[in-house]
């Protein structure tokens, strides 16, 4: 990222609006539905995720946890978005990162240890203006990180569904909740891969509805995606 004259002003003197809020059970940053998550969901720890046991609880769980993700609704916060080009959205991304690594667990972030974070930024010796930017309307930035986290997690359930060795003793629930996923917009990706590696028909039937276009139940571009996996699955022709 580059200092100066050829950071947008419309970015950098642009107010978000976003008015910091108060949780009722405490200092927390992040909604109940995420604060709740079980271990290790409540971390995106994919290195802990990938180990998870294969065990029918485990599977339980997975699906607990996408449904909380998909029925939460305070998990599908409005969050403005910043002018042309954009920029400021890996500014957040970057103040994400930071805290994640002081606050790991969704139930350990706080507005205090925001606000340290921000008093750390500020000490820094230099600060480009969209950081200058983040410091000023940190709130704006952590109400970004509530959907930012939703998607995290959605991608990690559907990658470690993924890796199942016997993916048909999920099949009916799973292919629901990942179409709905993709229509909502969270974990598209490895939803779609997890449709994709099931490949029976409902997998099959569920992506070609998220297909439909323009008028279908997913964007414009995941119903592109969802159309490349059905061409990827289709039996090569020998001439």
């Amino acid at each position: 990222m580059s200092d100066s004259d050829t950071e947008p002003d419309a970015e950098v003197m642009w107010d978000p609006q976003v008015a910091r809020w108060r949780d009722p059970a405490g200092d927390y940053v992040l909604p109940h539905a995420l604060r709740s998550l079980p271990q290790p969901w409540d971390e995106c720890d994919w290195s802990r995720i990938a180990e998870l046991p294969r065990t029918d609880e485990r599977l339980a769980e997975a699906r607990r946890v996408l449904t909380v993700l998909l029925d939460a609704t305070e998990l599908a916060p409005r969050v403005p978005r910043p002018p042309s080009p954009g920029l400021l959205w890996h500014v957040w991304e970057e103040f994400h990162q930071a805290v994640g690594k002081s606050m790991p667990s969704t139930s350990d972030v706080t507005w205090s240890g925001v606000d340290e974070l921000v008093r750390a930024w500020r000490d820094r010796p230099q600060l480009y203006p969209l950081q200058r930017h983040v410091v000023r309307h940190v709130e704006a930035a952590m109400l970004a990180m509530i959907p930012s986290l939703r998607n995290d997690t959605a991608d990690s359930v559907f990658r470690w569904l993924a890796l199942d060795p016997d993916l048909g003793r999920f099949a009916d629930w799973a292919v629901d909740l990942a179409e709905r996923c993709v229509a909502e917009d969270i974990g598209v990706d490895s939803a779609i891969e997890l449709l994709g590696v099931m490949g029976g028909p409902e997998a099959r039937a569920a992506l070609e509805r998220l297909s439909v276009k323009p008028d279908g139940p997913a964007s414009w571009e995941n119903a592109e995606a969802a159309q490349s996996m059905l061409i990827a699955l289709r039996p090569c022709r020998r001439s």
